[in-house]
């Protein structure tokens, strides 16, 4: 090991050398005792020799005090200094890091008095998260916009099509990591006069797969649908006008899912997402989905409301294929059906151009109480279970959104694709918002 230090990361990254290269009085060397298990966290203590004057050391312990300090206030979320231990394998190689929690500083008992002969012998006992995590790298995403991939400034817009789109993947090749690796997510509103409100952020996937069938379908291209309106504001061209009058569930529309498509799925959770070409002025609006095998209903989801106003829905969750399957043979197709209900059963007119299979598995929703301006930053960075804002991309941090969802990691040997959706601030989803992407990841490692 080329070199051990211990102090805070984050923000604050202030450490002291306690073993190794740049060592200097009192530390001398350090010695882990490192524990292994399938348990998120383990249980570890840490030997450190100190030899120097009882001025240094006393100095050295207090340095150490500080830095537990900075810890507990980390937890507590008033500063981003986590406690860590920072490890170097080789001279000018990367860093990783063990994150500390609950220490207990200890000492061998008569240390005391050895101190004012020079010496002393430390112990810290300490949880960690059972990882060795490294530094924020940047990760080259690639889509329509750069098939190529890019590191910087991915123009992201609110639909795929063509040569834009509103999601990305990252090569297995482009980043190295031996456990899910968490991910820093920083967007930057572009568009003129459009302000980001609500965000939705999905994760899938997938050994060898980096198509985009089948999580897109465009209702403008159905040309013999009944409704059908061909208008260039739609996505794709067109839209469908939907009228009913349904005071019992009555099916809207439907997607087929053919046996590949379901393999490319690989049975995670998706929440559909329909946009609304116009949005509806109902108070009383519900949909579900029900999946349909053949003349079967296999499943039927529970019902949300679609607000009045707001130019999309997020249709209830489902796994598709719906079920943990031997994987002996292709899945059979499915059919989903879009079901409607309005509570008054008064005549009902919905448009739709666009439907999105959004993955929460994992994802994440972003509640906006504060809306982010055009040219501002909104980062999610889930290596430290933080986000916010930046007024003006650069000062001003802030909380803007209300976060659900738990943490966006990488899939190691995997090809992971991002999806992105956002609102504006009148609820309407419209297809021409476009941000700067921006995707950085933490790698994480079970041994150093």
């Amino acid at each position: 090991m080329h070199q051990i230090a211990i102090g805070s990361a984050g923000n604050r990254n202030v450490f002291t050398v306690i073993h190794g290269a740049s060592v200097s009085a009192p530390a001398f060397k350090a010695t882990c005792y490192f524990n292994f298990s399938a348990d998120p966290f383990v249980s570890e203590h840490i030997e450190i020799e100190l030899k120097g004057t009882s001025a240094q050391i006393e100095s050295f312990i207090a340095d150490l005090i500080a830095y537990f300090h900075y810890g507990a206030l980390t937890r507590d979320g008033v500063v981003n200094a986590p406690l860590a231990l920072r490890f170097q394998r080789d001279n000018g190689g990367h860093y990783f890091f063990a994150f500390m929690l609950d220490p207990v500083l200890a000492a061998n008992p008569g240390s005391y008095l050895r101190q004012s002969q020079g010496s002393k012998l430390i112990t810290i006992h300490y949880t960690r998260p059972n990882y060795f995590q490294g530094v924020k790298t940047p990760l080259r995403v690639k889509g329509l916009y750069a098939a190529g991939g890019t590191m910087w400034d991915y123009h992201l817009y609110n639909h795929t099509y063509n040569t834009v789109d509103s999601t990305v993947w990252v090569d297995p090749s482009d980043f190295i990591t031996s456990l899910p690796a968490p991910i820093r997510v920083e967007l930057k509103p572009v568009t003129a006069s459009v302000n980001l409100t609500n965000l939705f952020i999905g994760l899938t996937y997938h050994p060898t797969f980096n198509g985009f069938n089948p999580f897109f379908f465009y209702f403008g291209t159905i040309a013999s649908a009944a409704g059908l309106t061909m208008d260039a504001s739609a996505i794709k061209g067109g839209y469908l006008s939907l009228t009913f009058a349904p005071s019992v569930w009555s099916t809207a529309f439907s997607v087929t899912l053919t046996s590949n498509d379901l393999a490319q799925l690989t049975a995670l959770n998706y929440r559909p997402l329909l946009r609304f070409f116009a949005p509806h002025a109902y108070n009383d609006l519900f949909f579900r989905l029900q999946v349909i095998q053949g003349t079967s209903v296999i499943h039927t989801t529970e019902a949300v409301h679609s607000p009045p106003g707001f130019g999309y829905v997020l249709l209830p969750s489902l796994n598709l294929p719906p079920g943990p399957l031997l994987k002996e043979a292709a899945p059979q197709p499915l059919v989903l059906y879009i079901q409607a209900l309005r509570e008054s059963g008064a005549a009902t007119t919905i448009t739709t151009d666009y439907l999105t299979l959004f993955p929460f598995n994992p994802g994440a929703i972003f509640y906006a109480f504060h809306p982010v301006k055009t040219d501002a930053l909104f980062i999610d960075d889930s290596a430290f279970s933080r986000h916010g804002f930046r007024d003006n991309a650069l000062t001003g941090e802030s909380v803007t959104h209300s976060r659900i969802g738990p943490p966006l990691v990488l899939y190691p040997q995997q090809i992971n694709r991002l999806f992105f959706a956002v609102s504006d601030d009148n609820n309407l989803m419209p297809p021409s918002h476009y941000s700067l992407l921006n995707v950085s990841y933490y790698p994480r490692y079970a041994l150093l």
